[in-house]
């Protein structure tokens, strides 16, 4: 594995300077984790989820925030309604078929002169090897980043920065660990306990000591980009 700066995923995104006052979109906001972390750093944020029952805990965690029910690759949204659209942690649960469409349709909502950030974790590192066992998530992880990769390369969007760093997940102890899985997603209840000795073997050989529990890392990348221009060619024939 490479060498990767040590950093925390807050830290990373404090750092881009595109917060304050702007039109934020969290793509799949999950249970409102960012769109605290986006109140508070002065944007105006808006959830979209297609999970009720994640949107239901957003709503009680970023109180205020307009929350829609709605998936990535079909954005119930104004084109150029928003001056920035975040896929944090989130891109890799669209279906592989629809990547192509979400990435699309995040450009379509942006405003031209806005940002669309991507930012996934990379298919190794100690908790994904803790994870693999419950939810091996590799391939979906795979065809996000080469989503992204073709968006550049048929000339969507231009990547206008790339970062990858090391973030941890801490715990107290194995049995924080399995509380915290089930409290994210009720339904692995049977896969883990399918799973859990060999879940439990690959914790105590990867997490190390940190304050009074334990940590993993885990390896992070991110995709900063903004929507093509037309070039002047295509602006003169669109005109004439």
């Amino acid at each position: 594995m490479a060498f990767r700066e040590r950093r925390r995923n807050a830290e990373v995104l404090a750092a881009l300077d595109l917060w304050s006052g702007a039109r934020v979109l969290d793509a799949g906001c999950g249970t409102g984790a960012l769109l605290g972390w986006l109140l508070r750093r002065g944007a105006m944020p808006v959830g979209l989820d297609p999970e009720p029952a994640n949107l239901l805990a957003a709503r009680e965690r970023a109180p205020g925030v307009p929350l829609v029910a709605g998936r990535g690759e079909a954005m119930p949204f104004a084109d150029h309604a928003f001056d920035v659209v975040v896929w944090f942690n989130a891109l890799h649960h669209v279906p592989a078929e629809h990547l192509d469409r979400a990435l699309a349709g995040s450009l379509r909502v942006l405003a031209p002169e806005g940002h669309l950030l991507v930012v996934e974790p990379l298919a190794e590192g100690p908790w994904f090897e803790v994870m693999r066992p419950l939810e091996d998530e590799t391939e979906e992880r795979r065809a996000a980043a080469a989503a992204v990769g073709r968006l550049v390369e048929r000339g969507a969007a231009c990547r206008i920065a790339a970062l990858e760093w090391t973030d941890r997940v801490r715990v107290r102890d194995f049995a924080a660990l399995r509380a915290r899985l089930l409290a994210a997603d009720p339904a692995r209840a049977t896969v883990l306990g399918r799973v859990e000795a060999e879940l439990a073997a690959r914790f105590a050989r990867l997490a190390r000591p940190a304050g009074e529990g334990l940590e993993l890392d885990q390896p992070m990348r991110l995709d900063l980009l903004r929507p093509a221009r037309p070039s002047s060619h295509s602006r003169h024939e669109a005109v004439t």
